[in-house]
């Protein structure tokens, strides 16, 4: 979600620094996608913008250490050209109790509007900046309204349908990689402007 800073509006300072080193890399062709198998997706069939749909029944689990963040079966996922979906997660599904709101930057997106960020403190740990949530989103998103996405691969963990999901490769998207859905994924050096 850190797509712009609402400090730095320059578009060469917004993403993290492995992803504008090295070159930049083509979009990948038919040929270097993965091939979605039976009950399986290509980020590379999600539009652009993205679109948010209702991850019916799917089963939705987030923790840090050994507590319980988050757990769900009324999660959205956000679904975007090249990027594996990032999981929203209704705020009466989660405990809030772990939950602090960050005193770091707010973010814009061009298409979902203003972020507010979160840590998340619980089980003696402390993760900064990695739940967000869009307290007014655009009127075309208006289903994140009062739901919370988290980046794992800061020390929370997430599990859907049992299946322990992985982050997207990088810092800058909180996207999570689950066995249903195939790449490549943005994120990785050079992916900048996929």
């Amino acid at each position: 979600p850190v797509e712009s800073s609402s400090r730095d509006m320059n578009i060469f300072t917004q993403f993290p620094k492995h992803m504008s080193s090295g070159g930049f890399l083509s979009h990948p062709s038919k040929e270097d996608r993965v091939q979605p198998k039976q009950g399986q997706e290509s980020v590379w069939d999600y539009p652009r913008p993205p679109v948010c749909k209702e991850a019916k029944g799917r089963k939705v689990v987030l923790k840090l250490g050994n507590k319980v963040i988050a757990e769900t079966e009324r999660a959205w996922r956000m679904m975007e050209t090249s990027h594996p979906p990032t999981w929203y997660i209704p705020k009466e599904d989660i405990n809030m109790k772990y939950l602090k709101p960050s005193k770091a930057m707010q973010t814009t997106c061009e298409f979902k509007g203003q972020a507010v960020y979160y840590d998340v403190e619980a089980d003696g740990k402390t993760v900064k900046m990695t739940g967000w949530s869009y307290p007014t989103p655009a009127d075309d998103q208006k289903q994140i309204k009062d739901k919370f996405a988290f980046y794992i691969n800061r020390g929370l963990e997430a599990w859907v349908d049992g299946e322990k999901a992985k982050p997207q490769e990088g810092d800058f998207y909180g996207g999570w990689i689950t066995p249903d859905v195939v790449g490549p994924f943005k994120g990785s050096p050079g992916t900048r402007f996929w």
